[in-house]
């Protein structure tokens, strides 16, 4: 992969569909992630305790889809992660706001 690029939610899932191997991170508090998410996305709050040695975990191996709330945070990070060893990430323009207008998959589970 080895790319850190912003793309579009429809690319997105497009990208989901074509490398079921691609981790989704969504880095939104908790309480937001349980509301509603996108289906197979694992909470990693951005702002919560410890967020660096949650990071430190993951896999830099494996190819990432971040998203936060609006975007913002979401290409921060990947930024982060690029300074940090990982292969590569994708952030969803707009973030997860865009991705619910564009009436994508959800999940609460």
């Amino acid at each position: 992969m080895g790319k850190f690029i912003t793309i579009t939610p429809e690319s997105v899932l497009d990208l989901i569909e074509k490398e079921p191997e691609i981790a989704i991170l969504d880095i939104r508090p908790e309480e937001d992630f349980i509301k509603e998410h996108i289906p197979g996305a694992m909470n990693l709050d951005y702002d919560g305790h410890h967020f660096q040695s949650k990071v430190e975990k993951l896999d830099k191996t494996r190819p990432y889809i971040i998203y936060c709330k609006s975007g913002v945070r979401g290409g921060y990070f990947m930024e982060k992660m690029m300074e940090s060893g990982f292969i590569g990430a994708y952030n969803i323009l707009g973030g997860f706001v865009a991705w619910k207008i564009s009436k994508l998959p959800l999940t609460s589970d």
